[in-house]
């Protein structure tokens, strides 16, 4: 089997998706996506028919699995997190290899996806059309509002745009 060098570098730096929905439960990725949003533990329960306890207790259990996720994925690709929120599912990282920032998310629609933040050219990637639907996916179970204007942009510039306003400092 011949794999072409140019092929698996294309890959690498526009997006990967790892781990589709990192080993949640269908239920899981249900509150995952409700708390996401800012529903409260009370409301999740009322509208799933479970405890506020049962809510808290599936929580827990999600956030360890998306923070292993989170920091699995960015050992596999060798970056360094700086910036962990397990709550939000996001990881900061820095890519030695490339000197870029990374960013690695988890989301119910998504999955883990590895968003190489520093001004890829879009422009030549085949795959702009999926990054994109992909990146107006996050903004939208994330609370981030985007104009029409912005999901026309390149997936890059998108990109900034939507984690700007999830990490702080960024």
């Amino acid at each position: 089997m011949i794999i072409r060098k140019g092929f698996i570098l294309y890959i690498y730096f526009y997006f990967l998706t790892m781990l589709p929905n990192a080993y949640l439960t269908e239920r899981q990725l249900e509150i995952w996506g409700l708390r996401l949003r800012g529903t409260s533990k009370a409301e999740i329960g009322r509208m799933l028919g479970i405890t506020r306890q049962a809510v808290y207790d599936a929580e827990n259990v999600m956030l360890e699995k998306v923070e292993l996720a989170l920091t699995h994925t960015a050992q596999s690709n060798m970056i360094e997190p700086q910036y962990i929120d397990a709550t939000r599912g996001i990881l900061l990282g820095f890519s030695p290899q490339t000197q870029q920032r990374v960013i690695i998310t988890f989301s119910s629609r998504n999955g883990v996806q590895t968003w190489h933040y520093q001004q890829p050219n879009c422009s030549i990637c085949k795959l702009v059309s999926s990054c994109r639907r992909r990146l107006i996916l996050e903004a939208e179970e994330r609370g981030v509002a985007l104009t029409d204007a912005d999901k026309k942009l390149p997936p890059s510039t998108m990109a900034q745009r939507i984690f700007e306003s999830l990490i702080p400092g960024l």
